[in-house]
């Protein structure tokens, strides 16, 4: 009887400790998951910064124009040297929608923040460094507290 009781016991114990486990690795997955979705964003911001880079440079490059005139509504490129600006994108990692009915679409979760370093001027042009910094918050802590996570990715870019 006593044996039984033993046994039951360890079992329990062990039961409890494969469920504790599995809550972990519900968090940790949760968490890995907005990590790569705040790379994917940062990614994002750097691929159309880029994009306007090479737009700036194919308007400085035409070879039609003798004086090209500068190119309106480049968000990124036309940053003063130290100047940032603010995207804030939701759980899905695209722009945050507030006409959307739906919470996940409209409730902003990343918080992109691109930073323009003083440009270095090229043979033609110029080469600018772009950095992103992707911050929000992870799931919470022992003590029931969100974690700020962030999450920076830097690029060099040629423009016009």
């Amino acid at each position: 009887m006593v044996e039984m009781l033993m046994t039951a016991f360890i079992m329990a114990v062990g039961i409890l400790g494969l469920t504790a486990l599995q809550v972990m690795a519900l968090k940790a997955t949760r968490g890995s998951r907005s990590l790569g979705t705040a790379i994917l964003v940062a990614e994002q911001v750097l691929d159309l910064a880029e994009r306007e880079g090479r737009l700036s440079w194919l308007n400085l490059a035409d070879t039609n124009a003798a004086n090209p005139t500068a190119l309106a509504g480049l968000k990124y490129i036309s940053l003063e040297a130290g100047a940032s600006v603010v995207d804030v994108f939701n759980v899905k990692g695209v722009p945050v929608n507030a006409e959307s009915s739906d919470v996940t679409e409209a409730t902003a979760f990343f918080t992109a923040t691109t930073t323009r370093l003083p440009p270095s001027t090229a043979v033609r042009g110029s080469l600018s460094e772009l950095v992103v910094s992707v911050q929000f918050v992870d799931d919470a802590d022992t003590r029931g507290k969100g974690v700020t996570r962030v999450v920076r990715l830097g690029r060099v870019i040629s423009h016009g």
